[in-house]
């Protein structure tokens, strides 16, 4: 194995190029400074050296990371499985591409709790963000009695929120879970349904909820109570998981006592594993069971049978998202200018499933 290369620091390129170490911390950091000639000479020497900048070092330089935080509510596992967030993912990656800055992704999912803490129990997820050397957080699904609420909100760094409570004290881009919802169950009772079920997430052990989908929930359960129908013609049906959920959710369904005519799904994924499971039971949908998701998914159109569901716009909110948590952290704007929270708007598609 060949001997390490002793590294070149930024002196070594100082002492060959002629210059002072903050000329070459100038030509790196801060190029304004200097005039083109004497800094395409000192990145000419650095080249030659072979020097790399240090990136400590640079963060120190020019107090920035050029990182975000993203910050998801569930194990990575889960996210990184999910269609809906991949896309997600891939929006804010284009834009950080974009702007070359770097993701760095985190769950909050108690692994924030496995960090060694400073004094009280309290300061545990303050020191655990503190960890983090990043510019500012995109925060995903976080909820009012998150454990990392408080900590988040007395950061110093930008926050920008999605899916997220409505109430929390930084901007938040949120989509009409609840109008949506509501507009299925209009749907599926014009239809002639009585009898219901919502599938949805497996609640946390600690109660904290996923904001966007208990708003999808109430959404949906606030519409049937409006037409007059008792609250036992709703069933939940809990669920943990992506794909498997959603077989795991028929099977339960279809075991209940008062069996639905109709299910209302919070999430395309969960419908989907739905219509799965109704194939192999050999049943028809929508004539023995309907099926509605939310989020308009790209599998939604081509399923069998294509999927009535609640879209969603998955470009625009993310990008609008990371675009103002980047002009926050290049102090391009301020929260006072941000409309807060913003809403997008949801729309029921109605296919072949209902």
């Amino acid at each position: 194995m060949s001997k390490k290369r002793k590294r070149v620091t930024l002196r070594d390129v100082a002492r060959q190029a002629g210059v002072s170490p903050t000329a070459v911390s100038f030509a790196y950091n801060a190029p304004h400074q200097l005039s083109q000639a004497t800094r395409e000479h000192i990145l000419d020497t650095a080249e030659h050296l072979g020097y790399q900048p240090h990136p400590v070092a640079r963060t120190l330089a020019t107090g920035r990371t050029n990182a975000i935080g993203l910050l998801v509510p569930t194990s990575l596992n889960w996210m990184l499985h999910d269609p809906l967030f991949t896309h997600f993912l891939g929006e804010v990656g284009a834009a950080c591409d974009r702007e070359e800055k770097r993701i760095l992704l985190a769950s909050m999912h108690e692994t924030w709790r496995n960090e060694p803490g400073r004094g009280s129990e309290a300061m545990v997820p303050v020191t655990w963000l503190a960890s983090f050397a990043v510019d500012g957080f995109l925060v995903l699904s976080i909820d009012q009695a998150h454990p990392l609420t408080e900590a988040l909100q007395r950061s110093l760094r930008p926050i920008v929120l999605l899916d997220s409570s409505d109430s929390l004290q930084a901007p938040t881009f949120n989509i009409d879970d609840h109008g949506g919802a509501y507009a299925a169950a209009q749907h599926l009772l014009a239809k002639g349904h009585r009898q219901f079920a919502v599938a949805t997430i497996t609640p946390r052990r600690d109660g904290v909820v996923i904001p966007s989908i208990e708003r999808r929930v109430k959404g949906f359960t606030q519409a049937v109570e409006e037409a007059g129908l008792p609250p036992s013609a709703v069933q939940i049906v809990y669920a943990r998981g992506v794909r498997s959920a959603g077989y795991e959710s028929f099977q339960t369904i279809w075991q209940l006592r008062r069996r639905p005519t109709a299910v209302f799904c919070v999430s395309d994924v969960r419908a989907l594993g739905i219509l799965s499971g109704a194939r192999r039971e050999g049943l028809s949908v929508p004539e023995d069971l309907a099926v509605v998701g939310f989020g308009d998914l790209p599998d939604a159109s081509v399923s069998s049978p294509p999927l009535t569901t609640v879209h969603r716009d998955m470009d625009s909110q993310p990008r609008l998202a990371i675009r103002t948590l980047l002009k926050l952290i290049n102090e391009q704007t301020n929260e006072a200018e941000i409309e807060s929270p913003h809403i997008s708007a949801t729309r029921l598609v109605v296919r072949e499933s209902s």
